[in-house]
């Protein structure tokens, strides 16, 4: 899909377990050469070579890669599409570990079906932080802004020639599945992302949003991550004694999502609300 003159997006579908059907977009900026952010699962490099040459481009034009965080949706198609181009990556250190060696990985966040998505580890050239500045062509300057919460370094990019921000999973989308490792702190990158005054929204696993658009989904996220930790807290108030299994059970229970009860990704959200309050 085609969203301007430079910019292009893909969506890759995948599987967690056979039940979990997710997706997730990637972003391709197109000038003189190619710029991606995020890479997709394992086999999303041939979803990009690909679309690259219907628009008589190659893969190895890539040049540089952004990595938003280190989730095998984001980091699958890496290896090879750096094998292909000797592009150069870019990711945060707090999850540089977790990009060089993925066994490590999938010791710390053993997530189903993890070799499938992803197999190989990559090297990250150039470790980003918050605030830094990336000139990566005449034209395509991304500024660097520290959202973590989602994952423990999760980045986003604001393209700041053409005011649109890349946020990756920052911004949770109300009625789907909440991933995140810290509440607080994803509730500090959305407060964050309210006041950036970008024109558009270019999240992972939802639409492009207009500014007016995502204020408003970022409002609801906020919401929603106000709301589960609020459950969480009542549901250590009323059974401060019960385990973590035993609280997150019921937690489902009070906010109506007894079908996520045997989700590995929510359980992970909520462990982590209850280690907060804890």
């Amino acid at each position: 899909m085609k969203i301007n003159n430079k910019l292009h997006r893909l969506k890759v579908t995948f599987n967690v377990t056979k039940d979990i059907e997710r997706f997730v977009y990637m972003y391709l900026i197109i000038d003189e050469g190619v710029h991606l952010i995020d890479t997709g699962v394992n086999g999303s490099e041939k979803i990009i070579a690909d679309y690259l040459e219907s628009i008589g481009r190659n893969i190895a034009e890539v040049e540089s890669i952004l990595l938003t965080h280190s989730h095998p949706d984001h980091i699958g198609g890496a290896k090879l599409i750096k094998e292909l181009s000797h592009c150069t990556i870019y990711a945060c250190e707090q999850e540089k570990t977790w990009i060089e060696d993925i066994d490590v990985q999938f010791k710390e966040r053993p997530i189903p079906n993890f070799y499938n998505l992803i197999n190989k580890s990559v090297e990250v050239d150039k470790v980003i932080r918050d605030g830094d500045i990336l000139s990566l062509a005449t034209g395509i300057t991304m500024k660097i802004l520290d959202t973590k919460g989602h994952s423990q370094g999760s980045l986003s990019f604001l393209w700041t020639e053409e005011n649109v921000i890349f946020t990756g999973d920052a911004i949770p989308v109300v009625g789907d599945i909440p991933i995140y490792v810290s509440a607080k702190k994803s509730v500090e990158s959305l407060e964050k992302l309210l006041i950036i005054g970008a024109n558009q929204f270019l999240p992972s696993w939802d639409d492009v949003l207009n500014a007016k658009e995502g204020i408003k989904n970022i409002e609801k996220a906020i919401g929603l991550l106000d709301k589960i930790k609020a459950t969480v807290t009542d549901t250590l108030e009323q059974s401060p004694d019960s385990s973590k299994e035993e609280a997150y059970k019921s937690v489902c229970l009070a906010l109506n999502l007894e079908h996520l009860i045997e989700n590995p990704l929510f359980k992970q959200s909520i462990f982590a609300t209850i280690n907060e309050m804890r």
